[in-house]
């Protein structure tokens, strides 16, 4: 049997809010081998982005371990990226090519002129080619706010199962951020 790409073991995850501890995880495991599609499916407070937030390093476990392609995570790494949930997450400073174009260029996949011809495709690709030199908060959430999250995810979802960020990047999270351990910043 291969080695999985991302190997979850056993995972508690905990962080403190100002009046608790919260137990976002208990125990969780489970792997992911490449090539496959995982999706973490549950209710708003269950502990999804949380888990994520982990497996980009963002967050250590306080039991269990989580492995990419055999290494233990202990840190955020360019082995791996997040692509948050919150459309403002997204650089302000940056126009929506900039957005898109800094994906591919933070991944290392691209620079230069080929990550903007790069980019201008997968604006083109979401319909957003009118907007390519405005900034995110020009955008309606619902329309142009969505659209830009995918076109900033096409250069991490794209590249072939040869390369981690690609695999890692199609491990996604359901659910909107409203309530519960969705809007807590671990500390």
């Amino acid at each position: 049997m291969p080695e999985p790409l991302l190997d979850v073991r056993g995972v508690t995850l905990q962080y403190k809010t100002k009046d608790h501890l919260v137990t976002a995880t208990y125990r969780v495991s489970f792997q992911v081998f490449r090539s496959d599609r995982f999706v973490i499916l549950g209710p708003s407070g269950c502990g999804k982005s949380t888990l994520l937030k982990a497996v980009g390093g963002y967050i250590e476990p306080v039991e269990g371990e989580i492995r990419l392609g055999g290494e233990v995570i202990r840190k955020p790494g360019p082995d791996r990226v997040m692509v948050f949930q919150e459309f403002d997450q997204l650089l302000p400073w940056k126009t929506v090519k900039r957005n898109v174009m800094f994906a591919l260029t933070a991944s290392r996949k691209l620079s230069g002129k080929k990550a903007e011809e790069k980019a201008l495709q997968y604006i083109e690709k979401v319909n957003l080619a009118q907007s390519a030199n405005s900034f995110p908060h020009t955008l309606s959430a619902t329309m142009g706010g969505n659209a830009l999250h995918r076109a900033v995810r096409y250069p991490l979802d794209s590249g072939g199962s040869a390369d981690r960020k690609s695999d890692s990047a199609a491990i996604a999270a359901s659910g909107t951020g409203e309530g519960g351990a969705e809007q807590h910043r671990p500390r």
